[in-house]
């Protein structure tokens, strides 16, 4: 999910494939704790949004049905 990733005018940081979110890796290594909850609270975002996509997706492309019963009455 995170790449690392080196820029030509200098700094290295780790950037998330899905969305572009980049941290520093100077900030990664002077607040290492810190670093690690804010990537993982990142990624969690990332898999609650796709946990709950195919619900999501599903009731707002969902249609009424016809009710069968009222085309068989004359």
């Amino acid at each position: 999910m995170y790449t690392t990733t080196r820029k030509i005018a200098g700094g290295t940081f780790m950037v998330c494939g899905d969305c572009g979110y980049a941290i520093s890796m100077n900030k990664i290594c002077k607040t290492p704790l810190q670093s690690a909850t804010d990537m993982l609270k990142h990624m969690s975002v990332h898999n609650a949004s796709r946990a709950f996509a195919p619900v999501v997706e599903h009731v707002t492309q969902a249609e009424p049905e016809a009710d069968a019963s009222d085309e068989l009455v004359n």
